[in-house]
Parts: C-alpha cells; sequence; structure tokens
C-alpha cells in the first residue's frame, strides 16, 4: 500500500525531474490487497489515480491500455481499431487503471465502488474511444512512398498538440492538489493568443477537451453512468466543479478566436476572368456591307463607361450608359451588364445611311445629345446582343 507522504515541503513536479527518475518504477502496486480492508483499498486507489494522473500524458498511459488489452487476449480487430486512434483519445483514467491491473489490481474487491466490476467499465471505455476515433483510423497501405507524408490537417493538430503545454500543466496541478485549484486564477484566451493560436488550431483544441469536459459535465448534472463515476471516485463534486469550469473556459476562449478569426479576416479576392473567356459567348454582327459597317473588338466593352450599338434588322440605334453603382460594362453569357437601365435608351431611325454618316463623324460633345436630335420614341435597352448588331463604339 502506497505510504503516506511526509510533511515536508513539495518539490515541484517538471519533465526534467520525470526524466531523470525515468529509471525507477514509481508505480503504485497491489500486492498485498487480499489483507486490505475496504478503506485501505479504496485509499489506494484514489492514490494511484492520481499518481498516475500527476505523472503521465495519455500519450505515456496508452501503451499501458495495449499492454493489459493484449495480456487479456481481446479480439484482434478491438485491439487494431483501438491502437490506431489518436492518443489523446485516450483518458488518463483508461490508462491508469490499464496500470493498476498489470500492477495486480483486481476487477472487483469487496464493499469497493458498490462491488462494481472496474474490468467492464474499462471494456466500455475501450469500446467508446474506438467509436470516436473511426475518422482517425487510416487504411494501411504498402506505398512506402507515401508512409511519412502527412495531411495539412495533422500537421495543425500536431501544431496544436503543442501550443496547448501550459494548458496542460494548468490542468497537472489540478490532479496535483485538486483541493487548491482555482479556474478564476488563470485566463484562457490570453494563454492561448501568447501562444499564437489561430482558428485552425483552436477548432483542433476544442475537439480536443471536448470530450473530458463533456465527462466532467455529466458527473456535476448526475447524468453520469456508474462506471464513469467509479473512474472519478477520487475527486469530490466541488473538484469536480472547478476543473468543470476551466474547461468550459477552454472551449469558450477557442470559440472567441474562431469569431474573432471570421470579422479580421480578409475577404477573398476574386481571380479576374480572361477578357476572351468572358466575352465566348457573345453574338453580334461582325460587319455590314451595306451601310459599311464594322464590328469594334468586343473585348473593349468590358471597363468601358458607354457602347453605342445599331441593330441592322430592326434599325435601332442603342446608347449603353454604365451605371454609377454597378458599373461599369461588362459582358456576362450573350449580353451586356452594368448599365444604367433608366439612362441606356434606344431609338428607330428613319434612314439609317444618313444618321449613321453623322454619328461616324460626330466627337464626344455632339454624341452626348445625338440621340435627342433623331425624332422617334425612346425605349429602353434590355442588354440583349443578336446576329444583327453591330457594335458600333465605345467610349
Amino acid at each position: 500500500m502506497i505510504k503516506a507522504a511526509k510533511k515536508t515541503k513539495a518539490k515541484r513536479v517538471t519533465k526534467d525531474s520525470m526524466r531523470q527518475h525515468a529509471a525507477r518504477d514509481h508505480s503504485p502496486t497491489w500486492d498485498d490487497y487480499a489483507s486490505w480492508t475496504t478503506a485501505e483499498f479504496t485509499k489506494n486507489f484514489r492514490d494511484a489515480m492520481q499518481y498516475y494522473n500527476l505523472e503521465f500524458s495519455s500519450k505515456d498511459l496508452k501503451p499501458a491500455v495495449l499492454k493489459w488489452m493484449k495480456r487479456e487476449e481481446y479480439d484482434v480487430n478491438i485491439y487494431n481499431a483501438y491502437k490506431k486512434t489518436k492518443d489523446w483519445r485516450t483518458s488518463i483514467t483508461m490508462g491508469a487503471l490499464a496500470s493498476c491491473f498489470l500492477r495486480g489490481m483486481p476487477d472487483t474487491f469487496s464493499g469497493f465502488n458498490d462491488d462494481r466490476n472496474s474490468r467492464q467499465w474499462l471494456d466500455t471505455a475501450i469500446i467508446n474511444t474506438i467509436g470516436r476515433g473511426q475518422d482517425d483510423i487510416e487504411e494501411e497501405t504498402d506505398d512506402k512512398s507515401t508512409e511519412n507524408k502527412t495531411t495539412i490537417q495533422e500537421r495543425v493538430k500536431d501544431i496544436a498538440i503543442s501550443m496547448v503545454r501550459d494548458i496542460d500543466d494548468i490542468i497537472e496541478t489540478f490532479y496535483k492538489i485538486p483541493e487548491d485549484f482555482n479556474p478564476k486564477a488563470f485566463k484562457v484566451i490570453n494563454i492561448l493568443k501568447s501562444n499564437q493560436v489561430k482558428a485552425g488550431h483552436a477548432r483542433v483544441i476544442k475537439e480536443m477537451y471536448a470530450s473530458e469536459m463533456a465527462d466532467y459535465a455529466a458527473l456535476v448534472t448526475g447524468t453520469a453512468d456508474d462506471d464513469l463515476k467509479e473512474g472519478y471516485i477520487h475527486l469530490s463534486k466541488s473538484q469536480i466543479k472547478n476543473i468543470l469550469t476551466f474547461y468550459q473556459e477552454i472551449l469558450c476562449a477557442c470559440d472567441m478566436l474562431t469569431e474573432q478569426a471570421k470579422v479580421t479576416r480578409k475577404p477573398r479576392s476574386k481571380t479576374p476572368v480572361a477578357k476572351d473567356k468572358l466575352i465566348a459567348k457573345l453574338k453580334f454582327k461582325k460587319s455590314d456591307d451595306a451601310l459599311k459597317l464594322v464590328s469594334i473588338t468586343p473585348t473593349e466593352i468590358i471597363g468601358a463607361k458607354e457602347l453605342w450599338v445599331f441593330n441592322t434588322k430592326t434599325r435601332k440605334l442603342g446608347r449603353y450608359i454604365a451605371d454609377e453603382m454597378t458599373g461599369p460594362l461588362t459582358v456576362k453569357g450573350t449580353g451586356i451588364v452594368g448599365f444604367d437601365e433608366y439612362k441606356s435608351i434606344q431609338k428607330t431611325i428613319r434612314k439609317p445611311e444618313e444618321t449613321l454618316k453623322e454619328f461616324k463623324t460626330a466627337g464626344k460633345v455632339a454624341l452626348r445629345t445625338f440621340l435627342d436630335t433623331i425624332n422617334a420614341t425612346d425605349t429602353k435597352m434590355n442588354g440583349r446582343l443578336n446576329e444583327d448588331t453591330v457594335l458600333l463604339k465605345i467610349l
């Protein structure tokens, strides 16, 4: 049974000190459990849970679960499926319980946790972990050229894990002295910002802690099942509320960073479409021999403020004027867009030869009132062009 700690100043547990003592096995033992009382067994269990929570991470403890599964001769498919899940999906409680089993802890003990079977809890936790990590399982391939390739999502996840070391250290202090833990003493949003966490990392970090937060929430609300209660039996309700508050702060901070990124994100600039592609479907009349008319190059319409057209079939002379809000003029499909629907008008001319001759010699100033000199009814332009439309001039 684990001896009670002496009343001396506690030494800070650091990663360096853990590496220095890695060769020594400090794991709690269960050799004499048969002679213990229920109170002694319960105390040893709580001390063991606190030890593993303090000294190890999920990544450190997952091998213990795999070793225990192999010892218990688990179905090979379940074993392989669990092995392929991401390390962080294995809760510390799972790893701690498997480690205790490997060190001799029995599945049940009279009077402990209402005589519930601890192995059944771990069995359920393994199946649930496989279910939550189905997307983690990648198909095996014999292609060695792709063996070391990682996806962008995996790189983001690896970076995110390295960014939460400070948060993990805070959680470690909770497991070290849970009765002294104060979640209000930490500003998670400032911690994440100081580690330059971006929106993409925040989404990964939120997922990393969501599962554990859900467990603590279930314990606080009373919706936890018996197996979950057994896993956290070493913590009081007030301690669970404190750590739940801290996890909620983590998720809230992640949501804030994601929302802030949406506000500050610059709109994606549209890649300009090639002019030749814009006019590909445009229909117009290249030339008219009778009236001695030749159309301008249609690509000149794009970005123009004004376009003059003449329909040789209907004898309508039209003027497109760019709208101040939606302009300049451009081409979409088979028509003109970006023009002012009220200012853009056309008129039918009686003597095209004479009128168009005057049009050709008119300057910019004369063109401003050219349609006003034609005695005919105004009709609005509709933007549609066809094989009878000659593109006269752009301004």
